[in-house]
């Protein structure tokens, strides 16, 4: 398997991320995280593969099992039980397309010719770690963007999981040598936290009948 497969992933990623993002349909939003769950997980394999570590093997198996298979599952069950539009976010849908596609664009590029700033190791200076990090970034960014201009609760889930995920390719491509019940215990506290964000998501809209986070404040009275 060449290092530009595992180049290619981390663009699909990055696309997947995009989308997850940005549709306002909550369950394609739903799809488009499934997507990109699954290229985490032929990034993981992939490397494996290239750098021969059998280890890895079972950090892939277990985001498999966490972000292809669990995760999603929630997400699709919360999505049943509320509107399937996300609740309008702080920006509008086109200028907020144009503005992440803009940045992430930006990002990746300015990561990759200045990783070794975030990254000073030899290693990091060379493909296929170099785009990986500096997707990794660029996810981590997106996940931020995400948290500060969406509203509805999904999408602060999603942004959660983007952050974690691109924490999750940082620590591939810089120490790819750490114990697996180490990355397996990471994967059970993120489904832990994304199973009692999306339960208090759905108390939040029996309760207010909407997915507006902005409706927390409304908890304190």
């Amino acid at each position: 398997m060449s290092e530009q497969i595992l180049v290619t992933f981390t663009l699909g990623i990055l696309i997947t991320s995009i989308a997850a993002v940005e549709i306002r349909n909550l369950r394609t939003t739903s799809i488009a995280y499934l997507l990109h769950s699954i290229f985490l997980f032929a990034i993981i394999t992939s490397y494996a593969y290239l750098k021969e570590n059998d280890s890895l093997y079972l950090w892939a198996g277990a985001c498999f099992l966490t972000k292809v298979i669990i995760i999603p599952a929630m997400l699709f069950r919360f999505v049943k039980q509320v509107p399937l539009q996300e609740h309008r976010p702080f920006i509008g849908a086109g200028f907020s397309i144009v503005i992440v596609s803009t940045l992430m664009v930006s990002f990746f590029q300015v990561f990759k010719k200045y990783i070794y700033l975030l990254a000073p190791t030899e290693a990091a200076q060379l493909e296929p770690v170099r785009s990986l990090l500096a997707g990794a970034f660029t996810i981590f960014s997106l996940g931020l963007w995400a948290l500060l201009t969406r509203r509805d609760a999904l999408k602060t889930v999603i942004g959660l999981a983007l952050l974690e995920n691109g924490v999750h390719l940082v620590l591939l491509a810089l120490t790819p040598q750490l114990r697996e019940t180490t990355m397996i215990g990471i994967l059970t506290n993120v489904v832990a936290v994304v199973f009692l964000l999306l339960y208090l998501s759905t108390s939040i809209y029996q309760l207010f009948g909407s997915t507006d986070t902005i409706k927390l404040s409304e908890l304190k009275r």
